[in-house]
């Protein structure tokens, strides 16, 4: 059986700023060619942890390793970063008044002229940016700015890309765009990345592993099919998507179920839910119906609209897909 090579790994990674505890013992691993999303709310701890995994950060406690070889401390360093660690900050830190060209050619500076042109002319297309290659950084939208500064830090070849918060403050339209330029960067590159993010959506459509982060601690990790449907808690089932609640035996909310594992029928005696529509969204490809009994709430998707406010609807799942908190 192939041994998986592990690029970047985290070791019982502890951090605080003065009383403020913001990571608790982590441990993580990047495996090579890899993409692993770090899930979480703000203030979770996701961009301190990218900033001691670039390299610009030290943590009071553990040990960061880049291909199995103990990395030194940032106080340590003159300059700090990790030339085969590119993290790129929600600022994107481009020269503002240099040209989308100019900014990803400062990273093959020191290469020979042909080669430098080549390069740049390469990873501009496949970012999907040579409709403004003579646009300068600070005149470019949030998505654009995005994409340059990922072609700048892959100009410079890194074994392993850090993102912080890649699709924040973007439009669907930029983040179809952008979504689409990782995707061929990706292919392309055959990169490891680790990207932080709050959108669930996000994490699910883009990564390999997910580790889900919680008041500075990992609690689940997992594919993001093991964690959207074996979640470890309450907690990362609502984080991950939308949940119903069920009611045990003794009226308690102790099971929680994903809407699209709930069906109508048409035979009451197979129900095992039953209500009146109470509300009716529609999201694009799908509609959302909200049920009512009493003071229980269920909400289950249809992709047609065949019901209405105020039916009359019974509901049936199979036992397998309810969780237990």
């Amino acid at each position: 059986m192939k041994k998986t090579k592990i690029t970047l790994r985290a070791q019982s990674v502890t951090k605080a700023f003065g009383n403020n505890p913001v990571l608790s013992d982590i441990d993580l691993q990047l495996n090579a060619g890899e993409w692993l999303g770090v899930l979480g709310e703000s203030g979770s701890g996701k961009s301190t942890l990218l900033r001691i995994l670039g390299r610009f950060l030290d943590a009071e406690q553990g040990k960061i390793y880049f291909k199995e070889e103990e990395l030194k401390p940032v106080s340590g360093e003159l300059i700090p970063g990790h030339e085969s660690i590119k993290l790129i900050h929600q600022e994107f830190e481009l020269f503002p008044n240099q040209t989308v060209e100019e900014n990803i050619a400062y990273s093959l500076r020191f290469y020979e002229t042909v080669y430098r042109k080549e390069k740049v002319a390469e990873l501009m297309t496949t970012a999907g940016l040579d409709y403004v290659r003579n646009q300068k950084a600070k005149l470019l939208s949030g998505g654009e700015k995005q994409r340059t500064a990922i072609a700048k830090a892959l100009a410079e070849q890194p074994d392993v890309l850090l993102l912080d918060e890649p699709f924040a403050h973007l439009d669907n339209h930029n983040r179809r765009v952008l979504g689409n330029a990782i995707e061929t960067m990706r292919n392309q590159q055959k990169m490891s990345c680790i990207f932080v993010t709050h959108e669930a959506a996000d994490a699910l459509a883009w990564s390999d592993r997910i580790a889900v982060l919680r008041n500075g601690k990992i609690i689940q990790t997992g594919t993001p099919q093991e964690v959207y449907n074996q979640p470890v808690d309450s907690y990362v089932a609502e984080l991950t998507g939308d949940i119903n609640w069920l009611s045990g035996k003794d009226g308690s909310k102790d099971f929680f179920i994903r809407p699209e594992k709930i069906k109508p029928t048409k035979h009451p005696e197979k129900s095992k839910w039953q209500g009146k529509v109470e509300a009716i969204r529609f999201h694009g490809n799908h509609w959302e119906i909200r049920c009512i009994n009493g003071d229980d709430r269920l909400a289950f998707y249809r992709n047609r609209l065949d019901l209405e406010i105020g039916q009359q609807v019974f509901l049936t799942y199979a036992a397998k897909d309810l969780r237990s908190i």
